[in-house]
């Protein structure tokens, strides 16, 4: 069962959307249907040494997906934003998942 729940970034203080569980499939995704969702385009996904990160613009704010060995969390720094992002993955059907075991 994917779950997704509130929570504040350690460094920059923003308000973001922690997700479990933490696997590449559910970033993957999680980017590809907000990209779909809120019409902006699928952003480049840059390696690192313990995962994952993308920068993009949704609902007019900077925003980014972190995937690395301990969290995925989408983050941006308008809280509104990230309460209507955690508002549509909260209401996605669980068979959206099937993908993720």
């Amino acid at each position: 069962m994917v779950q997704f729940f509130p929570s504040r970034w350690v460094g920059n203080q923003w308000p973001s959307i922690e997700m479990e569980p933490v696997k590449t499939a559910l970033f993957q995704l999680v980017l590809a249907y907000l990209a779909n969702i809120y019409q902006f385009p699928l952003p480049s996904v840059v390696g690192t040494l313990d995962g994952y990160f993308a920068d993009f613009q949704v609902l007019g704010t900077e925003a980014s997906f972190d995937l690395d060995n301990w969290s995925l969390s989408f983050a941006c720094p308008s809280e509104a934003v990230r309460d209507e992002v955690l508002t549509t993955l909260q209401n996605l059907p669980p068979d959206f998942f099937e993908l993720v075991k």
